[in-house]
């Protein structure tokens, strides 16, 4: 597997998560008004603590992907 190809493979891996997270976001976001079970507001609470490391992690995956892209 040479750069470019790694490369791909980190871009598209970060894009995904990236997407995923959005998702989940949006789901976390209109879900908010109804009323939830102790055990499910928990969840979705600590989720949303390892957020910002999650959107940072896949933001550095495809920087780092499209970086190699470019060297590649």
């Amino acid at each position: 597997m040479n750069g470019a190809e790694l490369g791909a493979v980190l871009t598209g891996t970060g894009l995904l998560w990236l997407a995923g997270f959005g998702v989940f976001a949006l789901a976390c976001r209109w879900s908010a008004a109804e009323p939830h079970r102790l055990r499910d507001a928990r969840r979705i609470a600590a989720w949303q603590r390892v957020g910002p490391w999650l959107l940072a992690a896949s933001s550095l995956l495809a920087v780092a992907g499209a970086g190699l892209l470019v060297v590649g």
